[in-house]
């Protein structure tokens, strides 16, 4: 490989280059989902989650670069950083199944719809109440700033979506989850209660039903938008795929 020591900061493009483009080889090798993910059902548009059932390609240059990889893998630190804390302080968090190595998940429509939660808490040290689930994420500051004066649902309805259902499925609907966030900048870590709301989880299984019984008979559901330049479309990874059929 030829190295260009005359660009800025030479060594910095070389490394990083080198690190992403490795990276990026890694992802490509991983195994596909052969599921559509529990915490996926919170996204609105049906016909991007069938694309994601179907593992389909996705637009060219929509893959994700190596910088954006790092950010990932940022947030698995993150994550085990904070669970370290969090036993450490005296809480109960249990990230595996007691007496097994299995991680907290469920299964259903023969194995089409699957999710595996973060941990569940079985003892809040009279803080709040058990058990309970957990989800934690690693966000930016302006968006951890902005989730403090919105709460979950309405910044990210996602990570919502994504609670009510394995709330609903792992049955731990007696209390409320706890969502965490951290900051990335400064590492500022925001609490928030998530009451299980049995409305919001029952629409969301409905609609893994309708995707994945969309997806067995061949039916494309509607898209967002006719509009590929819409807001709701042209950050989509599939959006060139989808206004062109």
């Amino acid at each position: 490989m030829n190295l260009d020591f005359n660009s800025k900061s030479p060594l910095s493009k070389a490394m990083n280059g080198v690190i992403d483009e490795s990276l990026e080889k890694q992802n490509k090798k991983q195994t596909p989902r052969t599921y559509l993910g529990g915490s996926r059902l919170g996204v609105e548009c049906e016909r991007a989650l069938q694309f994601e059932y179907f593992n389909t390609p996705k637009d060219e240059g929509k893959d994700f670069p190596g910088r954006v990889l790092r950010i990932f893998r940022r947030g698995h630190w993150a994550e085990d950083y904070l669970i370290e804390c969090i036993n450490d302080a005296g809480f109960d968090l249990r990230t595996e199944k007691p007496n097994s190595k299995e991680q907290y998940g469920f299964s259903v429509m023969q194995d089409k719809i699957q999710g595996h939660c973060d941990g569940v808490f079985l003892d809040g040290k009279g803080i709040f109440e058990t058990p309970a689930l957990w989800e934690c994420k690693c966000i930016q500051e302006k968006d951890f700033n902005i989730l403090k004066r919105e709460g979950v649902q309405k910044k990210y309805p996602v990570y919502y979506g994504q609670m009510q259902v394995y709330q609903a499925y792992l049955q731990l609907t007696e209390h409320p989850a706890i969502f965490t966030a951290i900051s990335a900048n400064t590492m500022s870590i925001y609490w928030e209660l998530v009451p299980f709301n049995p409305q919001a989880a029952q629409e969301l299984s409905d609609k893994g039903v309708k995707i994945i019984q969309a997806c067995e008979n061949g039916e494309l559901l509607p898209k967002m938008s006719n509009d590929p330049a819409s807001y709701k479309c042209k950050w989509c990874s599939w959006c060139d795929r989808c206004h062109n059929l």
